[in-house]
């Protein structure tokens, strides 16, 4: 091997080396580095907090957090209870986080990690802050780090971007910050549907036995005939897995022209929601945010196989627990739900189609 050859080897690997230890941004990986905690002051804080602030790009103010009485609320949405899945694993994570490598320092590489200022219209990470009276910085959690383990942050009042050894979960839709689960009663339960429009329509459907496998629907003018049993039958799910895309308190809806509708069980649970439909302007386009407000009772089923007497001791204890955690309140929820507990009759119904 020649001398000149040989030269050109030594400089290609001293290339090598100088890259391999260049990190995204131009900074110097640390050959050894302590860990040391994202915030070691929330480590001793983390059961005294109560009060966060969740943002994304261009300041926008997801969900607000406090602590009340009752729990964890979320102001924008008139203190509705907050998603505590999502928020006691945020909280202790951001408590046992800990910085497992320096990265880069220059305000002009932050986006590539996801950690420039919030501020940014553009910004990808997400901040969370504290109560300015805990003393704690405001932190922006970013990318999740790639071939490995961890993600990215930056505190606010630093310029030392680092690596975490874990990835927090910080949903970007607003729901997500909310106790989603409204009510779940599932079709099985269901012996009697009830639908009553403010211009007088009315739907009945109902089994005669809780053991009948369908659902029959009642007062079908002459020639006509429900469409099929499916389309009948699916009304009995409409309370099934229930789960909110928003929430207002009730008093702040106009229910004036309110649908209602009424679910019964074959326990003996009476199950009323009033819907109404909100007009919106989006962009030019009429558009409508559809509300719902539920309540739950009891009533005396004539059924076969139901229960004779109203309230059952377990179906009121259920009656109660619904009521402690709807009344007062107002969902949004999507409109597939909305539109399967505001039927009309003409949507249910085909003309019969004579003997060929």
């Amino acid at each position: 091997m020649s001398r000149k050859h040989f030269s050109w080897l030594i400089i290609l690997a001293l290339a090598a080396v100088i890259v391999a230890i260049l990190l995204p941004g131009g900074e110097v990986q640390q050959t050894a580095f302590d860990e040391k905690p994202l915030l070691p002051d929330l480590q001793e804080q983390a059961n005294d907090i109560a009060w966060l602030q969740i943002s994304s790009a261009g300041d926008d103010v997801l969900a607000t957090l406090a602590r009340s009485d009752e729990g964890w609320v979320v102001e924008e949405a008139g203190g509705y209870r907050a998603n505590w899945d999502v928020l006691r694993p945020l909280i202790s994570g951001l408590a046992a986080a800990q910085v497992i490598e320096p990265k880069t320092s220059n305000p002009a590489y932050y986006d590539r990690l996801g950690v420039e200022d919030i501020s940014a219209p553009d910004a990808s990470g997400m901040q969370l802050a504290f109560d300015p009276s805990t003393g704690l910085p405001a932190v922006i959690l970013g990318n999740d780090a790639q071939g490995r383990d961890g993600q990215y942050a930056r505190l606010v009042d630093s310029e030392q971007s680092v690596l975490i050894d874990r990835s927090l979960e910080l949903p970007a839709e607003r729901s997500a910050w909310l106790d989603r689960s409204i009510i779940d009663i599932s079709d099985g339960e269901v012996v009697e549907i009830e639908i009553r429009h403010a211009d007088g329509e009315r739907i009945v459907a109902r089994k005669t036995s809780a053991d009948d496998e369908n659902f029959v629907l009642e007062d079908v003018d002459e020639g006509f005939e429900s469409k099929s049993d499916w389309t009948v039958n699916s009304l009995a799910g409409a309370l099934s897995s229930l789960e909110l895309e928003g929430a207002a308190q009730a008093g702040q809806i106009d229910w004036t022209d309110a649908s209602q509708f009424r679910l019964l069980s074959a326990d003996g649970l009476d199950v009323e929601v009033d819907l109404v439909a909100e007009p919106v302007e989006t962009e030019g386009d009429a558009d409508a945010v559809r509300w719902v407000r539920l309540r739950a009772g009891l009533y005396t089923t004539g059924l076969e196989s139901g229960v004779e007497d109203a309230g059952d001791a377990e179906t009121k204890a259920r009656a109660d627990e619904i009521n402690s955690r709807v009344s007062g309140w107002a969902y949004r929820i999507p409109d597939y739900k909305f539109n399967a507990m505001d039927k009309r009759m003409e949507d249910l119904v085909q003309a019969i189609e004579p003997d060929s």
